[in-house]
């Protein structure tokens, strides 16, 4: 257990995803085609259970909490931020202790967004039906490009 935690938390540290200076324009972002997120949604990834639970838009921010379990365990937490921009996140152990340093998080610079799709630099949110969605994490361990697809599907939340 401890082991598959390890190699977790060194796999999603990797993901120190920074804006890089592609001369797009900026996508036109709006709250209208990111409210389907709004829930609880229960998938796979990283070979256990995860959790996303999305709060409604409020102050031009979306907030999420992820949990991922494995073997009826928790094996680590996220916080997620999303606004027109993109999206930020920090881990966190079981404990509550950060993986990141305190003024450092993760960051998704947004690419795109349609009805039914959020793109960002690494990340894609992909909506399948109105109770289901794909994630698409895309990140690089050891100079190889990965990616982890998570299949979630909407739940009411007990």
């Amino acid at each position: 257990m401890k082991i598959t935690v390890l190699i977790l938390a060194g796999l999603l540290k990797a993901l120190t995803v920074q804006a890089q200076s592609t001369g797009r324009e900026k996508p036109v972002f709006s709250w209208e085609s990111a409210q389907w997120l709004t829930g609880y949604w229960v998938g796979d990834g990283f070979g256990g259970v995860s959790e996303e639970i999305w709060a409604p838009a409020k102050d031009n921010t979306m907030m999420c909490m992820y949990r991922h379990i494995k073997d009826d365990k928790v094996t680590f937490y996220e916080f997620v931020h999303l606004t027109p921009e993109g999206m930020k996140l920090k881990h966190f152990n079981p404990d509550l202790t950060g993986w990141e340093e305190k003024d450092k998080f993760v960051t998704f610079p947004l690419l795109g967004i349609t009805e039914d799709k959020i793109i960002f630099d690494g990340l894609e949110i992909w909506r399948k039906s109105g109770n289901e969605m794909d994630v698409t994490l895309t990140y690089n361990q050891n100079g190889q490009e990965n990616k982890e697809v998570f299949h979630y599907r909407r739940r009411v939340l007990e």
